[in-house]
């Protein structure tokens, strides 16, 4: 009886929870039984590709149920705090906006308004790292414009100087600790991959956000000059390629094909790092591709309506 009464409370209990002390409990299982291998024989390259792919399967769990919590939709009146240690991943959304520590028991509403930050804008983009998905019949207007910019500008800066510089160290690590002519094709590969991506950050960068800024101020200010040369949003559109496809065919390189030699933590930790940039990468290119875009477009129409 006691045992089932024990099994009925975790089963009652929140999801979240629940896949919590699964991932608490396997990752500690599979430690130990690793260890015990270890003790007993040497490990194969494959024995070890198991154990990563397994840490993986694990990792994507956690960044599911633990921190993109199911069914917490956050309104204004929550205090920023608990939002924040409930998905401790909301930190790169406060980063993104600008927003610094600490929050003291102030509400979203509240930070918001400190950081003249629309309300509305910063719930819809910290549902969205709560995994829950665009509402659109959520329209912004031109007001916002600025806010969204600076976010994308701010996330730019956290791929270029931060989270692709440290993917790229843990790549030349692993390929310091192995002597296998594939780690060299890795390297190789990321270093394309992240030249590609800096290009389409340049291009955001010096193209589109500035032809976005100037159009915002053509719309507040009907004698601004507006944008010299013939662009739209369109190009931007057309431009707009998906920079998460390559991560997934390095993880497979990870996972499926790279032989192992006395790196498992080096990779689980770049499998970890490319995991959680495509988890912000994704919520970064939707609020480019369902919230930018369509609001420039607008602004586009309306401007061209007015004349």
């Amino acid at each position: 009886m006691p045992e089932e009464n024990s099994y009925f409370h975790f089963a009652q209990s929140p999801k979240p929870r629940r896949y919590l002390i699964i991932y608490k409990v396997i990752s500690l299982a599979l430690s130990d039984n690793l260890i015990e291998s270890k003790k007993k024989e040497p490990t194969s390259i494959n024995t070890y590709s198991k154990w990563v792919f397994i840490c993986i399967v694990i990792h994507s769990f956690k960044l599911k149920y633990m921190y993109q919590t199911e069914n917490l939709h956050l309104s204004a009146d929550m205090k920023i705090s608990a939002v924040i240690i409930n998905n401790p991943y909301l930190m790169l959304l406060l980063e993104h906006f600008g927003i610094a520590l600490p929050l003291q028991e102030k509400t979203v509403h509240d930070v918001c308004i400190e950081n003249h930050i629309n309300t509305e804008l910063f719930l819809t983009f910290a549902n969205l790292y709560n995994g829950i998905q665009l509402n659109f019949k959520n329209t912004f207007s031109h007001n916002e414009v600025l806010s969204i910019i600076d976010y994308l500008k701010n996330s730019h800066r956290y791929y270029a100087e931060e989270i692709y510089p440290g993917i790229l160290s843990l790549i030349k690590q692993m390929n310091s600790a192995n002597d296998h002519k594939e780690m060299a094709l890795v390297e190789k590969f990321f270093n394309e991959y992240f030249s590609e991506v800096r290009e389409h950050l340049n291009y955001e960068n010096t193209v589109v956000f500035p032809y976005v800024i100037r159009l915002y101020d053509q719309f507040v200010d009907s004698n601004h000059p507006g944008h010299q040369k013939k662009y739209s949003v369109a190009e931007y559109k057309e431009h707009h390629n998906d920079i998460e496809e390559k991560l997934d065919d390095l993880k497979n390189l990870l996972i499926k094909y790279l032989p192992l030699k006395n790196d498992q933590q080096i990779r689980r930790e770049l499998m970890f790092s490319l995991l959680e940039l495509e988890y912000d990468l994704n919520i970064h290119s939707q609020i480019e591709d369902f919230i930018l875009i369509p609001l420039v477009a607008k602004m586009e129409l309306d401007l061209m309506k007015s004349k």
